[in-house]
C-alpha cells in the first residue's frame, strides 16, 4: 500500500521534540527526499485543522504528538504566504502537512502544492466528474493538467531533477476528496477508485446541513455507515472529524485518519477547563 510508507523524521524534528532546538522554516523540502505522506494506518493517524493564520500553531500541534496537521484555506484566514511559512514548518518539526484548499479549479491547487504540501484535501466533491476535475488539477500529465515549476519549495528551489520532480508530484503527493452530501457518500466507491485519488474523506457538519439531517439522525448515520462500507469494500482508506470520546469507536468502524478539531477550539476547551478548575478550586487544595 503506498499510502502506509512511513517517513523518517527530521534530525531537527528530534531536537525539537526533545525541547532542544527549534525548527528552521525552510530547511527540509518533500520534492525528491521526503517520500509519500501516510494516509492511514491502524492505529489511526491523528490530526487536527490548523485555523489561526501563525505557525507557530504547527509547530504546537507537532509537539502535542499529532501526527498531521491540516493547513485550512477553505475556512480559516490564512493567507498564501502564512501557509507557506506553516509547510516548511511541518517540515522541520516532524509533523504532515496537508492543505485544505477552497475548491478544485488549477489556481486553488498550484500555489500550495509548489510550496511543498504534502497532500491536499478538496472539498465539496459529489461526482466522479468533480473527482476527475480534482485529478487534472492535482496531478502532472499523463493523469492531469498540473503547471510545472521547479523554482520553488516542492523542485528544492530549483534543485530537483525535472523526471524526480514529476514523479513525487504524482507518487507522493496525496489527493483527499471530501465526501459532503448525499450524492457524494452514494458515489464514495466510485468517487475513491477515480486514478490519482488517495482517500476520501467524510465531513459530517456540511453533510447535515446540505441534507437537512438534523441533530442526532438516524437516516444520516445509516448513510455514513453506507459510505464506509463501500470504502472497505474498494479498499479506499477514509477519514473523518471526530471528539476524543468518539475516536475508539469510530476507529472501530474502519477509518484510518481522524481529525480531532482545531486549534481555535482547541485553545477554546482548554482555556475553558483551566478557567473552571481554577474557580471550583477549594482552599487548600492541590492540583
Amino acid at each position: 500500500m503506498p499510502w502506509a510508507r512511513a517517513r523518517t523524521p527530521s534530525s531537527t524534528c528530534s531536537r525539537l521534540r526533545a525541547g532542544t532546538s527549534s525548527p528552521r522554516a525552510g530547511c527540509s523540502t518533500r520534492a525528491t527526499t521526503r517520500g509519500p505522506a501516510v494516509i492511514a494506518g491502524e492505529p489511526p493517524r491523528l490530526g487536527a485543522w490548523v485555523k489561526f493564520p501563525a505557525p507557530e500553531s504547527v509547530e504546537l500541534l507537532a509537539l502535542a504528538g499529532f501526527d498531521f496537521a491540516v493547513i485550512d484555506t477553505e475556512h480559516g484566514a490564512i493567507d498564501l504566504r502564512t501557509m507557506s511559512t506553516m509547510i516548511a514548518v511541518a517540515h522541520g518539526c516532524g509533523i504532515t502537512p496537508y492543505v485544505r484548499v477552497p475548491g478544485r479549479a488549477p489556481r486553488d491547487v498550484q500555489v500550495p502544492l509548489d510550496a511543498g504540501a504534502d497532500g491536499l484535501l478538496v472539498p465539496r466533491i459529489d461526482s466522479v466528474a468533480q473527482a476527475q476535475e480534482a485529478v487534472r488539477a492535482v496531478r502532472f500529465p499523463p493523469l492531469g493538467t498540473r503547471g510545472a515549476s521547479t523554482s520553488g519549495r516542492a523542485g528544492q528551489w530549483g534543485r530537483a531533477p525535472l523526471d524526480a520532480y514529476l514523479r513525487g508530484g504524482n507518487d507522493d503527493v496525496r489527493l483527499i476528496v471530501q465526501a459532503e452530501s448525499v450524492p457524494a457518500l452514494t458515489a464514495i466507491g466510485e468517487i475513491g477508485a477515480v486514478a490519482g485519488i488517495d482517500a476520501v474523506f467524510i465531513g459530517p457538519m456540511d453533510l447535515a446541513v446540505s441534507g437537512g439531517f438534523p441533530e442526532g439522525s438516524v437516516e444520516m448515520a445509516d448513510r455514513i455507515r453506507a459510505a464506509e462500507r463501500r470504502c472497505a469494500d474498494h479498499g479506499i482508506p477514509v477519514g473523518t472529524v471526530a471528539t476524543v470520546d468518539a475516536a475508539g469507536l469510530i476507529e472501530r468502524r474502519g477509518y484510518g485518519f481522524l481529525v480531532l478539531g482545531a486549534d481555535t477550539t482547541i485553545l477554546r476547551q482548554g482555556a475553558q477547563a483551566l478557567v473552571k478548575a481554577a474557580r471550583t478550586a477549594k482552599p487548600g487544595e492541590t492540583r
